[in-house]
């Protein structure tokens, strides 16, 4: 290496110091965190008439009907829907009229398992998965690749128990961008809050 490479590998790691560093300060739902390149910033919304507030993305904006209705064709569509400003990344939600029992997240997230089957037997569901959010409210979770007008997507299904409901939450983004917001969305459904 020539004194030039050299001053062009230090620069190169430099700028990659400063962007990790930057990072590190931006890795909450308060701080606001990066997905991809930009840094996504959240507000407290209150969705449902104010019985749930969980943080957002500032970025985003609700879905307008024209979108919604070639996005989402059916007539099960979701209630309430946040996107990105290109539509690519979006997050719904249903506030479903049911009251569950302990651990019966589990078995309803397995109904809507074989639901999404049922009308696409391709579909391969991974990562089961059962928690409690920060309130303590007990939430399962599941994910599966779909295809959709915009290609391959990355899409997950939340269920959260709450007194007098079920929050119903979906979230989709491009296949290629899943690592950009995986964190992201787990934080904003570990975050989800019911009036009390």
């Amino acid at each position: 290496m020539n004194g030039a490479d050299d001053m062009d590998y230090l620069d190169e790691e430099l700028l990659e110091a400063k962007r990790m560093l930057e990072r590190q300060k931006h890795a909450t739902l308060d701080t606001g965190i990066y997905a991809g390149e930009e840094l996504i910033t959240f507000k407290q919304t209150e969705l449902f008439d104010n019985t749930i507030h969980l943080p957002l993305p500032d970025q985003f904006v609700v879905m307008p009907d024209s979108v919604k209705c070639v996005k989402y064709p059916s007539k099960d569509a979701p209630a309430f829907i946040v996107t990105s400003l290109d539509s690519t990344v979006n997050i719904c939600f249903n506030l479903l009229p049911v009251i569950l029992k302990e651990k019966e997240t589990e078995l309803m997230s397995v109904q809507f398992q074989n639901g999404l089957k049922s009308v696409n037997p391709s579909i391969i569901i991974k990562n089961q998965t059962s928690i409690k959010t920060e309130q303590g409210n007990e939430m399962s979770w599941f994910e599966y690749k779909g295809f959709h007008l915009d290609g391959q997507s990355y899409n997950r299904v939340y269920l959260i128990r709450l007194r007098k409901n079920v929050l119903h939450g979906m979230f989709s983004c491009n296949a290629k961008d899943k690592n950009d917001w995986i964190e992201i969305i787990e934080k904003i459904f570990f975050a989800v809050q019911e009036e009390l």
